[in-house]
């Protein structure tokens, strides 16, 4: 039931978005471009494979000296989400900065902190904007690659549970391994 939801759910507004919004939003992006290039940059590289492996390397750092090891895994979990998302980028968008890195990214934070998911998600559309107005792109191909990268990160838990069943990414879970 949880995939026909998530199929129904991602397909009929990709389908509506490549009919009706592609060119509003193509020419919407063409006027953002020229006014505020360098904002936009800015909060496009919020979304680059770059910025958030080397925050999630450093999140690794931090929460291994301070001995928190189950915030560890979840910076390892971060990793994993840039480095699939980074791959459908390359797969779908010829690039490696693509709006997936937002998506997986938000998909990781929003299974460690649900409660936080106005911020994940915000982070995410800043970042797959920003990515539309510098590379501009469609936003059916921005639908299709913040759903791909946000269905990255059940994969990297999923992933990550089946080498290592003992250790599961659970915020506040007990030490098991």
């Amino acid at each position: 039931m949880a995939v026909f939801a998530v199929a129904i759910g991602a397909i009929l507004p990709i389908a509506i978005m490549a009919d009706v919004a592609d060119a509003p939003i193509a020419a919407w992006a063409v006027g953002a471009r020229a006014s505020s290039a360098d904002a936009w940059r800015w909060a496009a590289s919020l979304g680059s494979p770059v910025a958030w492996a080397s925050l999630a390397i450093f999140g690794f750092g931090v929460a291994a000296a301070a001995n928190w090891p189950n915030t560890a895994r979840w910076m390892g979990a971060i990793g994993l989400g840039v480095l699939w998302s980074g791959l459908v980028d390359l797969a779908f968008g010829g690039s490696s900065a693509g709006a997936s890195t937002a998506g997986a990214i938000a998909g990781t934070m929003l299974l460690w902190q649900p409660r936080l998911w106005p911020a994940w998600a915000t982070m995410a559309a800043v970042a797959a904007a920003g990515r539309l107005v510098i590379a501009g792109a469609a936003g059916s191909d921005l639908a299709v690659g913040l759903l791909a990268g946000a269905l990255g990160a059940p994969l990297a838990e999923y992933g990550w549970f089946t080498v290592a069943p003992d250790s599961p990414l659970r915020r506040e879970a007990d030490l098991r391994s």
